[in-house]
């Protein structure tokens, strides 16, 4: 396991975390945290480790166990524990329309393996049910690591977050989040969530194509649509950015300030990098 990122605030100790909310973000390749304190609206804990040669289940869940935090910060009496990990097989389901007991007849739309595990997180500012699958394995091992976690697909924390923040409410605004492999895409019309999809992607040649095809099937119109992008992308030569640009004139980055405040100490990290981890704040 390799450290890129760990800030924590030297006031971050066991008896203070009851107060405080633990969130992760796990990805194949990496793993992401941070530590917010409730009572103050703060940042308290950011990092990030990558996590090479991980092949399977087994290799990723040895490598979170392994981590010195998993002894250490990761042991503290947190308020709450919320865990989000990367998933293509979700599903959404209006809240109108939602019933308990029918949860295994939606489970058929996102077609799960039969290891699969069906949980359900609600999206509140969407008014929308995200059902997704994940490993049975994979949950309790979750479990088992961390203290009654709630466990969440990417597509709910970067939903909440995008709504919370979003640049442009009574306009058109596209929002795209950049990870290693895969991106996030989601568009809001007049507040209004009218698209969201994960989708693999590991060069710029390819979120053309995908950009390209998601102008033409919503129909934007790159002088009026506000673009704001998030996760691992800077400006200037930053290929992913250059194509951006090359379609929209009102471009901005997300902004996690928004979300919870951020002491001196973080001064360093870009605001939008770990837009959709500290969003994972923003969920029920």
């Amino acid at each position: 396991m390799i450290k890129l990122l760990h800030l924590v605030d030297n006031s971050l100790q066991s008896q203070t975390a009851a107060k405080c909310d633990l969130l992760i973000h796990i990805g194949i390749g990496k793993l992401q945290y941070a530590i917010i304190d409730k009572v103050r609206d703060e940042l308290k804990a950011l990092a990030e480790y990558e996590l090479p040669e991980i092949s399977n289940l087994a290799d990723l869940m040895l490598a979170i166990e392994r981590l010195p935090e998993t002894k250490r910060e990761f042991t503290y009496p947190f308020s709450k524990i919320r865990i989000s990990f990367d998933s293509y097989k979700f599903t959404f389901i209006p809240e109108e329309l939602y019933e308990n007991e029918n949860e295994q007849e939606y489970a058929k739309f996102i077609n799960p393996s039969a290891t699969d595990l069906i949980l359900t997180n609600r999206i509140r500012t969407s008014k929308i049910r995200n059902i997704f699958a994940i490993d049975a394995n994979f949950n309790s091992a979750l479990n088992h690591i961390f203290q009654k976690p709630r466990i969440y697909s990417q597509a709910s924390s970067f939903i909440e977050g995008i709504k919370k923040t979003n640049p442009n409410r009574n306009g058109i605004c596209l929002f795209i989040d950049f990870h290693g492999d895969h991106i996030q895409i989601a568009c809001l019309k007049k507040s209004e969530l009218v698209v969201y999809n994960i989708l693999e992607c590991i060069n710029a040649d390819e979120f053309n194509y995908y950009l390209l095809n998601t102008i033409d099937s919503l129909d934007l119109d790159p002088l009026i649509t506000k673009v704001m992008i998030s996760g691992d992308v800077t400006s200037g030569n930053d290929e992913y950015y250059q194509r951006i640009i090359k379609y929209f004139k009102s471009l901005v980055f997300a902004d996690s300030r928004l979300i919870v405040n951020q002491p001196e100490l973080f001064n360093n990290v870009s605001p939008h990098t770990y837009f959709s981890l500290i969003s994972l704040d923003e969920c029920e």
